[in-house]
């Protein structure tokens, strides 16, 4: 049994710490797909912008450079006078640029109508001969697009954009424009070298929302998965699109990027842009092979991690068997016998040398106990919840002749206990609330191995565990049948004052010594109260002596009433009372004080006097300690503690306090 509790335990802990070990492996194994799948996406989606911030970057440089060419030829002063004539140095001039940028098609001159001069130069492998241009067109570019067309604006300049400029004459008129006519050649050829595969495709998007793709030009509406991104485009010219516009197309998402073209921005705030449009599933393809190299390593760690944590629980919880057969037994410890084994100095050796202390401690505390239990007539007893059994020290069978058949609660002599007739139903009512766990105390008959019943005192308290829950109900069955029938005795033998029926003051002496005695047993708390009716003299003389006596038996029932069987009445002699009480959880010595005057100011009715007699009177209060043994003392504190009150106005209590400062408590 012990084997197999230690074998569980290291099972148990060899469990955890793989637990604690692989799982962040195993979390790791779990989220890295998406952790490396939205990595990759991030890192593809940067590496597509900065392949279009350098495309934008190449096309604004282009740009620049063919209005250093457009704006010579819109400065020299023969261009301008071709508007008219025939010019030849105009004609070398503008050849000369043609032959150095082979995306510009042509250069053409026109006058403020849009009428082409006859010396407009053009490639001579083109053979191309213009009319006319719309010149509101070519103003608007001007003042709006800093020059620049929109793409295939234009009859006649298909798959090309013209890039124009006002011609002036010396007062700074406009005389006519220029144009460049520039082919899609060289924009074209920047959509391409991209090197993203099947996974992103690059637009150029002029301000008009025309579209230049590597096939030429074409309206949103040719390319699928452009069809829908009208509003998307009206951000990308604005450059309001963000970082990027997520979408979906054939159910797979979509991601959708922009970078403004520099130098290129109209009046109305639009400008040319690169625009990429990426399968983010493609794009991110990538991160399946590092995913795959990523578990691999995961699970080669995890084996590694797994055979250390073994070799590990193996070397290190050794001694855990040595402790289980101890502790992992499931029955109480023999802690007089039962040591661990200690075989070394790891943290468990360690914690095995501090259990065999603690079993030490225990041991010498068990004998002790055991010393003083068998020392006393005291019989103790112990009910465990947890088990339900009741075992008894070994003096119970020196008192009483009942075997239980079993140690079950059932079967116990707490239940089935030979009691006094009379005290039957208190004692079920005591026990009934003793196995609920209350700290209480009574008193009651038992029949004896000699079958007489003798008085017992049994006290009963409860021990609970941290959640206060009851582990054990403890108690202790003391002998107090001398005391009380001593007590007994008394009472039949008491002498009674023959007026109010209380104790005269010899027999409240005797009672009183045997009920010091029987309070230290109890462990409970008397108290003597000292009655001195106020101004009692002034019943027989208001009155006669017959009224006098009428009020002193009538104190005499108030206080018996009132006391009940919590303790008993004296007459001390003239108007004087004593009383012992034992206090209740109902009811303590103050809260007796205090009805005992308001009693005897409520009154009666006097048969003497034909009239309503009230009442009051001052009392004085010291309470039994355990080191109290001389009646006449303990009467003569409570005494003293009357006449504080005589002197402070009467009708009132004070408590005695038996302190270095001495004085009175009052009410």
């Amino acid at each position: 049994m012990v084997d197999q509790s230690a074998w569980s335990t290291k099972l148990k802990l060899l469990a955890f710490l793989i637990v604690v070990s692989l799982l962040p492996l195993l979390l790791l194994s779990l989220t890295s797909n998406h952790i490396m799948k939205a990595y990759e996406e991030e890192i593809s989606n940067d590496n597509v912008r900065d392949v279009s911030v350098s495309k934008a970057s190449n096309l604004a440089s282009y740009f620049t450079g063919l209005r250093v060419t457009l704006l010579s030829a819109a400065e020299n002063n023969d261009v301008a006078a071709a508007i008219s004539y025939d010019n030849y140095n105009a004609k070398q001039f503008l050849g000369g640029l043609l032959s150095s940028n082979k995306d510009i098609t042509a250069i053409v001159i026109m006058d403020k109508d849009g009428k082409v001069s006859p010396s407009s130069v053009y490639d001579s492998t083109s053979a191309r001969v213009f009319g006319s241009f719309d010149t509101e067109k070519i103003f608007d570019d001007i003042k709006y697009s800093k020059g620049i067309s929109s793409i295939s604006e234009y009859d006649g300049v298909e798959n090309s954009f013209l890039y124009s400029a006002y011609l002036t004459d010396q007062n700074g008129e406009i005389t006519g424009y220029v144009s460049l006519v520039v082919g899609l050649s060289y924009l074209i050829d920047n959509l391409g070298n991209s090197d993203f595969g099947n996974s992103t495709r690059m637009y150029i998007l002029d301000p008009d929302k025309n579209i230049l793709t590597a096939d030429g030009v074409k309206s949103a509406g040719d390319i699928k998965e452009l069809a829908s991104l009208d509003s998307a485009f009206d951000k990308a010219i604005s450059d309001n699109l963000g970082d990027s516009y997520e979408y979906e197309y054939k159910d797979k998402d979509m991601v959708m990027q922009s970078v403004i073209v520099d130098n290129t921005k109209t009046t109305s705030e639009t400008s040319w842009c690169i625009v990429t449009v990426s399968d983010v599933e493609l794009l991110a393809g990538r991160y399946k092979d590092v995913l795959s190299s990523l578990h691999s390593s995961i699970f080669a760690i995890s084996v590694v991690v797994f055979v250390f944590i073994v070799i590990f629980v193996s070397w290190f919880l050794r001694p855990i068997g040595n402790i289980m057969r101890i502790l992992g037994t499931g029955n109480e410890i023999n802690v007089s016998s039962q040591r661990v084994l200690v075989n070394g100095n790891s943290e468990l050796d360690i914690m095995s040398r501090q259990i065999n202390s603690m079993l030490d401690m225990l041991s010498e505390s068990e004998q002790r106990n055991k010393f003083i239990v068998d020392m006393t007539d005291n019989i103790v007893f112990e009910y465990s919840i947890s088990k339900d059994t009741v075992t008894f020290s070994d003096n119970f069978n020196k008192k009483f002749s009942y075997r239980a058949a079993s140690l079950k609660y059932e079967d116990s002599f707490l239940v089935n206990a030979s009691v006094d007739p009379q005290d039957k139903k208190s004692y079920a009512e005591f026990i009934a609330r003793a196995a609920e766990g209350h700290n209480i105390q009574g008193e009651f008959r038992f029949k004896t191995i000699y079958n007489d019943y003798i008085w017992y005192l049994v006290r009963s308290s409860s021990i609970r565990d941290s959640y206060n829950s009851i582990i054990k109900i403890v108690g202790v069955m003391i002998d107090i049948d001398k005391t009380k029938k001593r007590e007994e005795n008394l009472m039949q033998k008491a002498s009674l004052d023959p007026l109010t029926q209380a104790y005269n003051r010899n027999s409240f002496e005797l009672a009183l010594l045997n009920e010091i005695e029987l309070s230290q047993m109890r462990k409970g708390r008397d108290a003597i109260l000292f009655i001195d009716l106020d101004d009692f003299k002034h019943f027989n003389d208001e009155y006669n002596h017959a009224v006098g006596d009428e009020v002193l038996v009538y104190t005499a029932k108030l206080a018996q009433k009132l006391v009940g069987k919590n303790g008993f009445v004296g007459r001390f002699g003239g108007d004087e009372f004593i009383i012992c009480y034992r206090e209740t959880d109902g009811c303590d010595a103050l809260t007796l004080a205090q009805k005992i005057i308001s009693g005897l100011g409520d009154g009666f009715e006097s048969v003497n006097s034909s009239g309503h007699i009230t009442m009051c009177c001052s009392i004085g209060i010291a309470y039994v300690t355990p080191a109290d043994n001389d009646t006449a003392a303990l009467m003569d504190k409570a005494d003293q503690a009357m006449y504080s009150v005589k002197k402070r106005g009467k009708s009132n209590y004070a408590v005695y306090r038996d302190n270095q400062n001495g004085g009175y408590l009052m009410n």
